[in-house]
Parts: structure tokens; C-alpha cells; sequence
């Protein structure tokens, strides 16, 4: 059985923020459309969108067992990198972070997009 997750993150089409099976959350890119030329806080912003969602399925941000990272330029990688550990080191999660791809697209769903963020968990 699976239960939709959706607590008012903003979606860009016809899919669902997150889907839970069992103890398992499928979740959708996230970004921040925000207009903001700053990598790091979108990347922040980003990892926000994915924590309300997981924690409206009654998770925590250390139940993230993987991520994708879309980035609109590779040279961003260093910065967005930074955000990433940081939001992970705020959210108590110090070690075993989540496994993670990190690829150049040309392209996200929205021109302000620089980031855009995938994620698995395993709800405990």
C-alpha cells in the first residue's frame, strides 16, 4: 500500500512530493525557484523542502539513505557540496551521511533553478 506525502512543497507537474510503501519514501526533485543566484542557499532550501516532507512521513533527516544532485553547473560543486554537509551537521546527522550522485543537467524545471534534489529514506 502506499500513502502519498505532500506537505504543501510547491511541484512543478502532475507527480507527488513524496510517496511512502512500507518504511520506504520515494522523494521527488526538490528545488527552490526562489530567485536567488546563490548556490549554497538553494542547496539549503532545497534539503528544507526534502525534511518537511520527511517529516510529514513521521521521518527524521537521518532516515535519507541516498540522494541525486541535479546541478545546472558543475562548477557549483564545491559551494553546494558546503550547503549539503552543513544542512546534514544542523540536522544532527555527523557521520554515515547518505549516499549521493552528483550530475550536470542542462537544464531544471524552473530558470531560476540551480539545484535540484532527489531522495530515498528508510523510515525507522
Amino acid at each position: 500500500m502506499k500513502e502519498i506525502i505532500n506537505p504543501g512543497t510547491p511541484v512543478a507537474g502532475p507527480y507527488s512530493p513524496g510517496i511512502k510503501s512500507g518504511n520506504n519514501l520515494f522523494i521527488s526533485g526538490q528545488g527552490w525557484p526562489q530567485e536567488s543566484s546563490d548556490i549554497s542557499e538553494q542547496t539549503y532550501q532545497t534539503l528544507n523542502n526534502i525534511k518537511k516532507i520527511i517529516k510529514t512521513a513521521r521521518g527524521k533527516v537521518s532516515d535519507i539513505v541516498a540522494t541525486t544532485v541535479y546541478l545546472k553547473h558543475m562548477e557549483d560543486f564545491k559551494e553546494m557540496n558546503a550547503a549539503y554537509e552543513k544542512f546534514f551537521m544542523d540536522n544532527n546527522v555527523t557521520e554515515g551521511f547518505p549516499s549521493r550522485t552528483t550530475v550536470e543537467v542542462s537544464n531544471l524545471p524552473r530558470p531560476a533553478m540551480l539545484v535540484e534534489i532527489n531522495a530515498f529514506a528508510v523510515l525507522e
